[in-house]
């Protein structure tokens, strides 16, 4: 900042000298080239000034020298003319000198002269005023150049002090945007962790519960099991009591039921009903199988329908694995027949989960039986329900 300042200061200084010259220059070609201006006298006024005549020196040194070459040319001329005519030439008259007049001419001169230098004088204090106002208009031009430039840098540090204080002020809001955001993040993931404990303990406690509960179950199981097992045994040990002392009526049972079968193959194959009897109606099955409704149990006389449920039973019990522990127990199956024998679906109606077992694993092995013998037995007995039991 300094060192513009005096270079300013220096370059002022060099145009200031610069400026001075000129003006001296103009006003030494200005002397050499003034005309005084011709002062008119008379009139009224206050006696100051004086009438005076502006005499051009070298216009009339021009003059003179043009009067002494007319003369010369003439005495020439007079030389060359005949001597006899030749005449006597005038006596020229002697210039009559007037002292007073010449006096006052150099009075005049010198007043031309001193007004002149007055004038001179003025216009040099005129110039000396005007450098001076000029001087003076760039000191004052420099001095509020300078106090603008120091308002504008006043300004400029305010405003470089206010972006400072902003910026520290948003460093600071911003430190304390980090220290909350950080604190906030520490809060979380210490609620995460908690969070997290309490779950791991959770599934833990759970999962020792459910173990407690798999293993007390297990027990149970075990013990239900095992007093069932003890139950089953008893009821074996029954069943084959009841099966010991219902032997003899199992015997006759499959005694009976072979002659159903035997009766029942002579029908199908055009034969007789009945124990080989030659008449047509009699039924040897009396205590045959139901018809079809509920169940396939007790007969209906000689019907074609009855014997031809007796065939379904028939066929499809031959495959009925017997267990004494199924003694007095029921199991109801439905079926659902073709026309022409095949087993298309079935379903356990009631009974006991160990007979039925046994029931649907015999109807799943037979698949079909015999076709009905005409429409309208088929369409009677196709879905019968067969009970299965140890009869």
């Amino acid at each position: 900042m300094r060192n513009n300042r005096q270079k300013k200061e220096t370059n002022a200084l060099l145009i200031s000298v610069i400026l001075h010259s000129i003006l001296f220059g103009l006003l030494i070609l200005s002397s050499l080239v003034y005309h005084p201006l011709e002062v008119m006298g008379g009139g009224e006024g206050d006696g100051d000034m004086i009438g005076a005549v502006m005499v051009d020196t070298g216009a009339a040194a021009q003059e003179w020298g043009r009067i002494q070459q007319q003369k010369k040319g003439q005495a020439e001329k007079a030389k060359k003319e005949p001597e006899e005519v030749i005449e006597k030439p005038e006596p020229e008259p002697k210039p009559v000198v007037d002292e007073k007049k010449i006096e006052q001419e150099k009075l005049e001169q010198q007043k031309r002269e001193q007004l002149k230098e007055q004038q001179k004088e003025q216009q040099r204090q005129k110039q000396l005023e005007q450098q001076k106002a000029k001087q003076e208009a760039l000191e004052k031009a420099k001095q509020e150049a300078e106090a603008k430039a120091k308002k504008e840098a006043e300004a400029v540090k305010l405003k470089a002090d206010a972006e400072a204080k902003r910026l520290a002020a948003a460093a600071k809001q911003a430190e304390e945007e980090a220290k909350a955001k950080a604190a906030q993040e520490k809060v979380a993931k210490e609620k995460a962790a908690q969070a997290a404990k309490e779950k791991a303990e959770k599934e833990k406690a759970e999962k020792e519960a459910k173990a407690k509960a798999e293993k007390e179950a297990k027990e149970k199981a075990e013990k239900d099991a095992k007093a069932k097992a003890e139950a089953e045994a008893k009821a074996k040990a029954d069943a084959k009591a009841k099966a010991d002392a219902k032997a003899k009526a199992d015997a006759k049972a499959k005694a009976d039921a072979k002659a159903k079968q035997a009766a029942l193959d002579n029908f199908l194959n055009g034969g007789d009903i009945g124990g080989g009897s030659a008449s047509k109606g009699g039924n040897a099955n009396k205590g045959g199988s139901q018809g079809s409704g509920a169940a396939l149990g007790a007969g209906d006389g000689g019907k074609v329908g009855d014997q031809y449920a007796g065939v379904i039973k028939k066929e499809i019990k031959r495959r009925f694995i017997k267990d004494p522990s199924f003694a007095g127990k029921v199991c109801s199956i439905k079926i659902q027949l073709a026309r022409d024998g095949t087993i298309l679906g079935y379903q356990r109606v009631s009974g006991p989960d160990d007979i039925c077992a046994a029931a649907l694993s015999a109807v799943a092995r037979t698949k079909k039986v015999p076709a009905a013998p005409s429409d309208e037995v088929y369409n009677k007995y196709k879905n019968p329900t067969i009970d299965f039991d140890l009869k």
